[in-house]
């Protein structure tokens, strides 16, 4: 396999492909909605976007985007299925690959040897312009997704205005920049139900996290409780489609602009071979 890999690393490390990760402290707070969605208007420029639902145990942009996989990374472990019997494309133009929804998936995940995975993963990637990752709450495993984080160029953190929400969010950004992880941060306070307030939440929290825990805010983002966040989740229709002109609709097209706009700065500082591997935790 690795054999393989050489012969490609030679090939694809001028690849510019770009990493976004949309995380959070606690559930519950939108993050697979923001993933999606910014993967769909993606796509709608044109761009070529995988997004790898890698929120095990708890994955669910396919309701988010209409579609069923009937196989998961557990079916290409323990069924030794292929990668494109497992990426799926939608009709947003977004390719979705899962990481499952059942505890057996989070043992397969934590447990199989990834390096097969790895490269097919890496010949289906060198088509793609950007790959969105989903990951859940993942303080538990920051170790095992370190060489992940160090590779993304934009990390997108989502919160509420909860204290707990806002305390584990800032627990991540803290761990983050004690091992000089260093990405370009967006900061999401999710579900408002009063602007000025969201504003105050805000500030604080990235004057918080920008004092306290040395992160380098790139923009502040406010999405206010709207029903048709609810409403595009049940249809299963993407939000900027079912609600183009929705308050939410109109932060996640402004955070993807941004993102669009990064792009023009170039690649980031790692090779896309290093990237992809670090994707599944591969060291070497």
């Amino acid at each position: 396999m690795f054999d393989q890999a050489q012969a490609l690393r030679n090939n694809t490390l001028t690849n510019d492909v770009r990493i976004i990760m949309v995380t959070s402290g606690k559930g519950g707070v939108g993050k697979s909605i923001i993933a999606a969605n910014i993967a769909v208007l993606l796509a709608k420029t044109g761009k070529s976007v995988l997004l790898f639902d890698a929120d095990v145990g708890f994955a669910n942009s396919d309701i988010l985007l209409g579609v069923t996989p009937k196989n998961t990374l557990k079916d290409f472990f323990l069924n030794k299925k292929d990668l494109r019997d497992i990426v799926y494309p939608t009709k947003y133009g977004v390719w979705l690959l899962s990481s499952g929804a059942d505890v057996q998936d989070i043992v397969v995940f934590k447990s199989e040897s990834k390096n097969r995975l790895f490269g097919d993963f890496l010949r289906f990637a060198q088509s793609m312009d950007y790959i969105i990752i989903d990951t859940g709450t993942s303080m538990s495993y920051f170790d095992e997704l370190r060489g992940l984080y160090e590779v993304i160029d934009s990390l997108i953190l989502v919160t509420t205005g909860e204290p707990t929400a806002l305390m584990n969010t800032y627990t991540i950004a803290k761990l983050m920049a004690m091992r000089g992880i260093t990405p370009e941060v967006h900061v999401v306070v999710n579900m408002a139900k009063n602007i000025r307030s969201a504003r105050r939440i805000l500030e604080r929290f990235v004057m918080v996290l920008e004092r306290f825990a040395g992160i380098d805010v790139t923009e502040q983002h406010i999405m206010i409780f709207d029903n048709s966040v609810k409403n595009s989740v049940v249809n299963q229709i993407p939000l900027v489609e079912h609600s183009a002109r929705s308050q939410p609709s109109l932060c996640i097209r402004r955070i993807t602009n941004m993102i669009l706009k990064s792009e023009e700065l170039g690649v980031g500082k790692f090779g896309f071979v290093e990237k992809i591997k670090s994707i599944f935790g591969i060291g070497g």
